[in-house]
């Protein structure tokens, strides 16, 4: 079972998410934001200590994922598509039965959702959803080491067959290819609002985490303190995707301030359980 105790220790001092998970059905987003002709239908998904607060069902096709983060912790949205008729309940079973590092099961496929930003902060997202159960998961871990799904953050989502026309893909004006273990983005990022189309061309999954960089600092120097811890944390998370499988598009949208970034995959690795950050999948880069 993959765990996310990286994510949790870069903010040292986040430590604690309740909510209700009350039946609810998304709502069409009347908004039109950059990049996007026609506005998708939108989700939010708020994250407090420890539960989600999310609808139960939305329409195939085009969907916006929103993340707010109402915990004092730090939380994401991994959605994971079952199949072979599995549930949550059963993902959730298996979850609890997983040791550490073990593979999830084959009937279950990793979808992107919004990566984690800083408590009290949101993220949003865009991808295409298929007919199906889902199951909404939070895998990073707190101070305590147990990820946050052992801690019931975990809850059902069934996409339903579309009715009606569903809404194009946006239009990405940065475009970034994942692989084991690198990124390739295209052209140079630039401060201000952008929609980053994702794609995953690699065997395995991988996510995306960005943070922000404090002067002086690199991102390997945020990579090395996750494993020493000592002092604060050099970097501020800012959101990004979580883990998505091969052959699979999410499109991110952003508004960055200038300055260093640093770019991240945490999610172990298939072969030897390491993070892919000890593979080198890792990068910096200047936004001006």
């Amino acid at each position: 079972m993959r765990t996310y105790l990286a994510l949790a220790t870069i903010v040292a001092t986040v430590t604690a998410c309740a909510g209700d998970k009350a039946g609810k059905t998304a709502a069409e987003s009347t908004a039109i934001a950059p990049g996007f002709a026609t506005a998708p239908p939108t989700i939010t998904i708020t994250a407090r200590d420890f539960a989600f607060d999310a609808p139960d069902t939305v329409s195939a096709g085009m969907v916006t994922i929103r993340l707010v983060n109402q915990g004092p912790d730090l939380h994401h949205v991994q959605l994971v598509h079952l199949s072979d008729g599995k549930t949550a309940a059963d993902f959730e079973a298996g979850v609890s039965a997983m040791k550490p590092g073990a593979p999830s099961p084959p009937w279950a496929h990793d979808v992107a959702g919004p990566n984690s930003p800083l408590p009290g902060g949101e993220q949003s997202m865009t991808e295409q959803l298929e007919p199906g159960n889902y199951a909404v998961v939070c895998f990073i871990a707190g101070a305590d080491g147990v990820p946050h799904v052992m801690k019931g953050m975990i809850r059902a989502l069934t996409v339903t067959p579309a009715t009606t026309a569903t809404a194009p893909a946006p239009i990405a004006d940065i475009n970034v290819t994942m692989s084991d273990y690198a990124w390739q983005i295209t052209p140079d990022v630039t401060a201000g609002k952008h929609v980053i189309r994702i794609e995953n061309i690699a065997e395995q999954s991988h996510e995306m985490f960005l943070a922000m960089l404090p002067p002086g600092k690199t991102a390997g120097d945020l990579a090395v303190w996750v494993h020493k811890q000592a002092g604060p944390p050099p970097g501020k998370p800012v959101g990004g995707i979580s883990g998505m499988g091969k052959g699979t598009v999410a499109y991110l949208q952003v508004d960055l301030e200038p300055g260093e970034y640093g770019i991240y995959c945490f999610l172990p690795d298939a072969k030897d359980g390491k993070t892919h950050v000890e593979h080198s999948m890792i990068r910096q880069i200047s936004v001006k």
